[in-house]
């Protein structure tokens, strides 16, 4: 099941402050590693107010792709969490390191389907700082096979937003892959080839990130590593951030303002389609309206979604109908909001074009050793293989670097004309009005559509 993800702090310094700051000292299973994400994804929101957390044991099950049938097994993780010691290892603003540790989860319980948990205050506070604690893609989470490979993902994908990790000692990395106390991993190249080269390929097909590996030697010893990360081209994963293709369905914004939690709303949504959800939602309306109802809505209609009430009267048919309107509606602002943005890389290829077209004659206006000189000033500023490698492919019309290739060549005094100003002179909307208007859409198509209320 996928899950809503936080964006990340773009604090780098923060980042920074926290480097290899966790770790947890027993080594856990996989089923381990995914419990601890989905009880923190589940309890985020409200680890700083309330004392305790509860969630469906089936929905828990269901987000770490676990068996729930089997809980006895579920039992013994559970109590492996009561037995992990969290460690903390942090460089504070006055330049001196502290260290803490403590429990990772002190208390649990299942009673009726439900599981309910709690955390040291302590332990709640750290983790509820984004720059602690990075909120993963539990679809990838779900899908992960080796401890190892779920272990590189966590510790990558916080700095997601900066492109690569901080340079780690190999060290440190041992220890942060729980593999500090194995021999045979001393030797860099054996841990390289048995860990985090697996991991790394895992990741990589698996995740909505790619890894590319970095070390820094001494001699012929690597001494340091860190990874560059880039986003999975191959994979549209629908993943934990604050708005993703699930938050924007009309049937979960109606089950959120049922006051259904999020979590329980985002996996009903995974599991049926909107025409059930909103039969459900009218149904519970209709009743509740006409008093039927003893307990609580949000209690009848949990049961008329998990147990399949039915709604004979007219109500149902208009639902229905509504729902079709409202996904016309939106495949249509879809198919708009798709034009626009070919439109706008359209644009946007045909502007870098022209650009390399101007930069190509100054640079061919130079003798050859000036043309080598050049080039090799401009491929030294960009600092990272990926960005040199794309460089020495596409040349001075490259994509990937072409924001470096404009700045580099205006520092150089070459004229170049601004999108706005090309535009103009073809005749064709500015950058700006068109990125307003995809905007605009994309804003639109964030909206929940409203119900149809019987009258």
């Amino acid at each position: 099941m996928k899950k809503e993800l936080k964006k990340q702090s773009k604090d780098k310094q923060i980042l920074k402050k926290h480097v290899a700051a966790i770790h947890i000292g027993a080594k856990l299973s996989l089923l381990q590693r995914k419990l601890v994400n989905a009880l923190l994804y589940n309890a985020y929101e409200g680890l700083l107010t309330s004392r305790e957390h509860q969630i469906n044991a089936s929905v828990l099950c269901e987000m770490i792709g676990f068996d729930s049938n089997n809980t006895n097994y579920l039992k013994a993780s559970l109590k492996g969490l009561m037995e992990t010691v969290v460690e903390f290892d942090v460089l504070e603003d006055d330049g001196k390191s502290s260290w803490e540790a403590m429990v990772l989860l002190p208390y649990v319980k299942l009673k009726d389907g439900v599981c309910t948990y709690r955390y040291e205050q302590a332990l709640a506070e750290k983790l509820y700082h984004p720059d602690v604690y990075s909120k993963i893609n539990l679809s990838v989470l779900r899908d992960m096979n080796s401890a190892h490979a779920l272990v590189l993902y966590e510790n990558c994908y916080r700095y997601v937003d900066i492109a690569h990790t901080p340079w780690w000692d190999v060290d440190v990395f041992r220890k942060l892959m729980s593999v500090d106390q194995m021999i045979s991993y001393k030797q860099f190249k054996l841990l390289n080839r048995a860990v985090i080269q697996p991991a790394m390929k895992e990741v990589n097909e698996l995740s909505n990130i790619q890894l590319e590996l970095e070390t820094k030697r001494k001699g012929r010893t690597v001494t340091g590593l860190r990874f560059i990360i880039r986003p999975n081209p191959q994979l549209s994963l629908v993943g934990m951030d604050s708005e993703d293709d699930v938050t924007q369905m009309p049937s979960y914004q109606a089950l959120l303002a049922e006051g259904i939690s999020k979590t329980l709303a985002r996996a009903w949504a995974l599991e049926h389609d909107e025409q059930y959800i909103f039969e459900k939602l009218d149904l519970a309306s209709s009743q509740a309206a006409s008093g039927k109802i003893r307990s609580s809505k949000a209690g009848f209609l949990k049961s008329a979604i998990e147990e399949d009430y039915h709604n004979e009267d007219a109500q149902k048919k208009k639902t229905l109908e509504a729902a079709q309107d409202r996904k016309s509606t939106r495949e249509k602002l879809e198919r708009k909001l798709e034009a626009l943005k070919t439109t706008q890389r359209e644009a946007e290829t045909s502007y870098r074009w022209h650009t390399a077209e101007i930069i190509e004659e100054a640079f061919q206006r130079l003798s050859e050793d000036e043309r080598e000189a050049v080039t090799a000033e401009f491929q030294l500023s960009l600092g990272s293989s990926i960005y040199a490698s794309a460089f020495k492919k596409g040349g001075w019309k490259d994509r990937l670097t072409f924001p470096d290739i404009k700045k580099f060549w205006e520092a150089r005094g070459v004229s170049l004309p601004s999108p706005a100003v090309w535009a103009q002179k073809k005749g064709s909307q500015e950058p700006d009005i068109i990125k307003a208007q995809i905007d605009e859409l994309e804003e639109q198509l964030k909206q929940p559509v409203k119900l149809v209320k019987s009258k």
